[in-house]
């Protein structure tokens, strides 16, 4: 068995127009995270807006992954 460890996840958040950019511990690119499809218009974004990931699509790979 593993010893045991500590992990801290550290993260740094920062809007720029209009997008989340989510910078995640050493990683230096941060992950961007917006909407697209049926989101676009739920959230108000305009149509030509680049279709970007949302968290949820996010969320919807790790756990199939």
């Amino acid at each position: 068995m593993a010893d045991d460890f500590l992990y801290v996840s550290r993260n740094k958040l920062e809007m720029n127009r209009g997008l989340r950019h989510s910078y995640m511990g050493e990683v230096p690119a941060p992950v961007v995270y917006a909407v697209q499809g049926n989101l676009k218009e739920y959230y108000g974004v305009p149509e030509d807006a680049p279709p970007i990931a949302s968290t949820l699509d996010h969320i919807v790979s790790a756990v199939g992954g």
